[in-house]
């Protein structure tokens, strides 16, 4: 049984120091250009990456079965690539103003650039996709593209319901955001090893690292300030999304309060003293301490996925970063 130090993202970002650096000359270094619009735009994305989750776990992924090579550094690109023109492209369809603490792109230079930049980077993706000479890697890229799209239209399709399942939720969050997470494990796998068994466990441990990160985000919906999260609270309420603390939550009353609540959520414009209505009914219904249980489900099953992964730094440093993507604060 693999000991755990403290779960934090340096922490577990150490087994893999000096290939991270190698990473990130590379992934600024496909940002660069000589249209001037263009690199004006990149280089503001780049002031504010994110934490880089995604190609984290590739590269770490690489490194539990083998050594991490030019495959996995390209492949560790693309993802991300793909992960901030999907980032682009959501600003626009929700219309935000702001995205990790600064102005979105589409507030910055309006829609038209935007949709542009947002393509330029998904087919900047697929090109340095091909530079892996590996079609499964290619395909894998391929498809988080029509998963993502595919998420987000039956997500907008069930906007409107008045019945709120569980399943749909879990559908949705597979193809929205665990995606990105598991063909980063798979990219990273598949860049050093042909052993299909260990591939598998990995794609699923980052599927359900996927899962665990999107409901603790859903969580910070209701919990957090916009300074600590770099978006509104209550953001998805606003907008009619009903994730797991409220499916719970609604799921678990029924009558005239039932049909209350649902005409609140459902309403277009709703005011500030709803969305605090609305929040303040999830969490007495115990919506957070519900999502939060089956956040910590989930951990455990990923814990499991990792069970014929050789013990090793790398490996270690996946575990910690399950665990520090339930406990952390923004």
């Amino acid at each position: 049984m693999i000991e755990l130090r403290m779960s934090t993202l340096d922490t577990a970002k150490k087994a893999i120091e000096k290939e991270f650096e190698i990473f990130s000359k590379k992934f600024d270094g496909y940002f660069s250009s000589d249209n001037e619009l263009l690199s004006a735009v990149n280089n503001y994305i780049l002031q504010k990456k994110g934490k880089q989750i995604r190609p984290i776990m590739a590269l770490l992924a690489a490194k539990c079965l083998g050594d991490v090579n030019d495959s996995s550094y390209d492949g560790a690109t693309a993802i991300e690539m793909l992960h901030t023109a999907s980032l682009i492209h959501d600003d626009i369809v929700d219309e935000a103003d702001s995205r990790r603490g600064q102005k979105s792109i589409n507030n910055v230079w309006q829609n038209k650039v935007s949709v542009l930049v947002g393509d330029y980077l998904l087919s900047q993706a697929l090109n340095v996709a091909s530079q892996t000479d590996s079609l499964d890697i290619i395909k894998s890229i391929c498809t988080v593209g029509k998963k993502l799209t595919d998420g987000e239209l039956i997500q907008l399709y069930n906007s409107k319901n008045r019945t709120f399942n569980e399943d749909i939720y879990y559908n949705v969050i597979k193809k929205k955001t665990a995606v990105l997470f598991s063909t980063a494990c798979f990219i990273g796998a598949k860049s050093v090893s042909n052993n299909q068994q260990m591939i598998d466990s990995l794609v699923e441990f980052g599927t359900i690292f996927g899962i665990c990160f999107q409901i603790r985000d859903d969580i910070f919906d209701y919990l957090s300030t916009e300074k600590e999260i770099g978006k509104p609270v209550g953001n998805d309420i606003r907008e009619g999304k009903a994730t797991l603390p409220l499916i719970y939550a609604i799921n678990n009353i029924s009558g005239t309060k039932r049909d209350e609540i649902i005409d609140t959520l459902r309403k277009e414009n709703k005011t500030n003293k709803e969305v605090e209505q609305l929040i303040n009914f999830t969490i007495e219904m115990g919506g957070i301490e519900y999502a939060s249980k089956k956040m910590k489900e989930f951990e455990q099953e990923g814990i499991k996925c990792l069970d014929s992964i050789p013990d090793s730094e790398a490996k270690k440093a996946l575990l910690m970063l399950l665990n520090y993507t339930i406990v952390r604060e923004y």
